[in-house]
């Protein structure tokens, strides 16, 4: 990939209105969860490993280009824990996935814009795949920082070289079983430290005259290694960086 996805009033008022909030958002905890985000492999492969994750992430808002796909991905590892049924040829509680819910809150650091469009911090990625019942696993790519958020922290100014603006990313996924259940996934909380330059190595003008020391993430240079870039004759960064002859 050239870019390499809550008060409380009286305790008699919460035992009883909480069954019902749990029924209509169609989640019992624990039957549909994300599990962790998973690290890809070489060539942006996502695994299908819980042993291989990182509990948090980093962005570098100064490497994000316009024609990016997302800032940052998060890579859900997906599980299904819906009871699985024995002698059927189409398992009825297999989860048809639909998409992924985001929502995007700072924790501490510099503060988003004040005339920010909701919609860069509350939206849904589309998504597609089955995931079995009985345990079964999947894992995915969710687009969970918009191109559009980073330019406008770039713009509004304040974030630091140092990664110590943290944001959190609560993702939920959506879904379908095969017996017509709308089910929405155990909300998964993901720290992410956001910074202006931090995962920069070096800088040189286009072209490198020979490979980079240092090359990125695989699936998107702005998030979670640290990258050598070029200048190019308009003055924007390109990370990893363009290499002579090649």
């Amino acid at each position: 990939m050239s870019d390499r996805p809550s008060s409380r009033h009286l305790l008699t008022l919460a035992v009883v209105t909480l069954p019902v909030a749990v029924a209509a958002c169609g989640r019992v905890p624990g039957q549909f969860e994300i599990l962790n985000d998973q690290v890809p492999l070489a060539g942006c492969a996502i695994p299908v490993d819980p042993n291989v994750y990182q509990g948090e992430g980093t962005l570098d808002i100064s490497v994000v280009q316009p024609d990016f796909t997302s800032a940052y991905f998060f890579f859900p590892l997906l599980e299904n824990n819906l009871p699985p049924t024995a002698n059927s040829s189409i398992d009825p509680n297999q989860i048809q996935l639909s998409g992924f819910q985001v929502d995007i809150t700072v924790l501490a650091g510099a503060p988003l814009p004040s005339n920010l469009d909701p919609r860069l911090t509350h939206f849904q990625v589309p998504w597609s795949g089955g995931v079995n019942s009985g345990g079964g696993q999947l894992s995915a790519a969710v687009a969970a920082f918009p191109v559009a958020l980073a330019q406008a922290m770039v713009a509004g100014g304040g974030v630091p070289h140092d990664p110590t603006t943290l944001m959190q990313l609560t993702i939920s996924a959506l879904g379908t079983t095969n017996s017509g259940q709308h089910m929405t996934s155990d909300p998964f909380h993901f720290p992410l430290h956001v910074c202006s330059g931090c995962l920069i190595a070096n800088v040189a003008a286009c072209p490198f005259s020979s490979p980079p020391a240092f090359t990125g993430n695989d699936c998107n240079p702005a998030q979670d290694g640290i990258v050598d870039c070029c200048t190019t004759q308009n003055g924007s960064l390109q990370c990893p960086p363009t290499v002579a002859g090649q």
